[in-house]
């Protein structure tokens, strides 16, 4: 009985120390994503994309692995949540700037149940850019790329026509925290969007046999429009991953 029980506890303790593994074991999910074409060919835009930090210092090695240079950084919501020093959120802003290129942020649930007013100064302060039911317009080369970033759907009162209202150009990239957010959107809107990502979800985290509270993170398509929804970078409650990844992307649009 003694011998079944400690097998017991062995396997019980090597299952936490690979849980724990895998809520800090950075993943650099590379990924290209083709647009629908218009009457011009884009210019590739690239983007580093990052969600749902949650508790977790970003790691310097994890950043000067990627050989890859970008036009912008965005952090999908969700960068802290209650308890977390606003000095570990500063000290990962300044990690991304590493990139010099604009950085764009986004509310997401966790944020809003934080001092919220204490963290937009943090952000303005350190030249993120905070796109709250706003458009951001990057030209590159001949390509205009428009970014629509909606606030949280769960604490705030996120607007995309407000958005769509100040797009122009070649594309337009929703930025929402939950991907259920575009199942409120009508058809004409979700039409004019030429990609959509998001975070939230982590990927349910904890995956049993492949079954999990959320679908895997990834890029599905609805109506031909890409939709990339990150398994987030950190971890929320409890430091364990099953069946998921801590990621972040680099991401190529043309």
């Amino acid at each position: 009985m003694i011998f079944y029980i400690t097998i017991l506890i062995t396997l019980l303790s090597l299952i936490i120390i690979y849980m724990v593994f895998k809520a800090h074991h950075d993943i650099i999910d590379y990924r290209s994503i083709k647009l629908n074409a218009t009457d011009e060919a884009p210019s590739p835009l690239k983007i580093f994309f990052i969600s749902d930090v949650h508790r977790r210092r970003i790691k310097i090695k994890t950043l000067n692995n990627i050989k890859e240079s970008f036009d912008v950084v965005i952090i999908g919501g969700d960068l802290v949540e209650k308890g977390v020093p606003m000095k570990r959120v500063e000290e990962n802003i300044v990690r991304l700037r590493l990139f010099d290129v604009p950085i764009y942020f986004i509310w997401g649930n966790n944020d809003y149940e934080t001092k919220h007013s204490e963290l937009r100064t943090v952000l303005l302060d350190n030249g993120v850019i905070i796109l709250n039911n706003e458009t951001a317009t990057i030209e590159k080369d001949k390509t205009t790329f428009n970014l629509i970033g909606v606030d949280c759907c769960h604490m705030g009162h996120p607007n995309i026509q407000q958005g769509l209202d100040n797009a122009w150009g070649n594309y337009t990239i929703l930025l929402t925290h939950d991907p259920h957010f575009i199942s409120e959107l009508t058809k004409s809107q979700f039409t004019k969007l030429d990609l959509v990502l998001a975070g939230h979800t982590h990927g349910g985290q904890i995956r049993i046999l492949g079954f999990g509270f959320y679908t895997s993170g990834g890029c599905t398509r609805l109506l031909n429009t890409p939709i990339m929804v990150s398994e987030g970078y950190g971890y929320t409650k409890l430091p364990f991953r099953l069946g998921t990844n801590a990621e972040c992307h680099v991401i190529t649009l043309h």
